[in-house]
């Protein structure tokens, strides 16, 4: 009885360590080259996402430079109003800018119509500086009725850099070739400089003899 009871014993022991032999290797698992290229295209496709993200508003996210800032567009078709918010890195905060006007290109076939959106500040935005940017009535063609329609560039002043920031949506074909801009480009702002005109010069008469 003695041996049968140790018999038993043990041959439960072996089934025990068996089965903990195969839950740990059933758990324990290295990550490979795949898994580091899994995760790289994860996070691709999260900023891709971000990039049609909704801001605060309601409206159409767009990052500006290496997301710096952001800009968000609100269309409303029934007041006929385009309005362009300056947000923060966080795409929440309103970040007031100095200017009264900011510019939206709008492309229309291979020719460029320029609204411009004037300052609205919000409550509490003082010294010049606006956060929301305005254009209303005629200001906007006729043929733009939905945010949809609206494809072409922002110009856009941030202390001392200039801002190209694409508006594109699904469907338009756009041409980087036919439009002198690069996307979320910063340049510094250049200063306008008066152009020389070449001086003229009169031929001496000949003298008389």
């Amino acid at each position: 009885m003695r041996l049968s009871h140790s018999f038993q014993v043990m041959c439960c022991g072996v089934a025990l360590a068996l089965f903990a032999g195969c839950t740990s290797q059933d758990d324990t698992r290295t990550f490979d080259e795949k898994d580091s290229q899994a995760s790289a295209e994860a996070e691709h496709a999260h900023e891709h996402d971000h990039e049609h993200d909704h801001g605060p508003n309601g409206g159409h996210l767009l990052e500006v430079g290496e997301e710096q800032y952001h800009v968000e567009v609100v269309f409303d078709n029934d007041k006929r109003t385009l309005t362009a918010f300056i947000l923060g890195p966080d795409a929440k905060s309103a970040h007031p800018i100095a200017g009264e006007t900011i510019d939206f290109d709008l492309e229309v076939g291979d020719k460029e119509h320029e609204i411009p959106l004037a300052a609205k500040p919000l409550d509490g935005e003082k010294d010049g500086k606006s956060s929301r940017f305005v254009a209303e009535g005629k200001a906007i063609p006729e043929s733009i009725k939905a945010e949809s329609d609206l494809n072409g560039h922002f110009h856009l002043d941030i202390g001392e850099d200039h801002f190209h920031v694409d508006l594109h949506h699904e469907g338009h074909d756009h041409d980087h070739d036919d439009h002198d801009h690069d996307h979320e480009k910063t340049e510094p702002k250049k200063e306008e400089t008066k152009k020389e005109e070449p001086k003229k010069t009169e031929d001496k008469p000949a003298d008389k003899e």
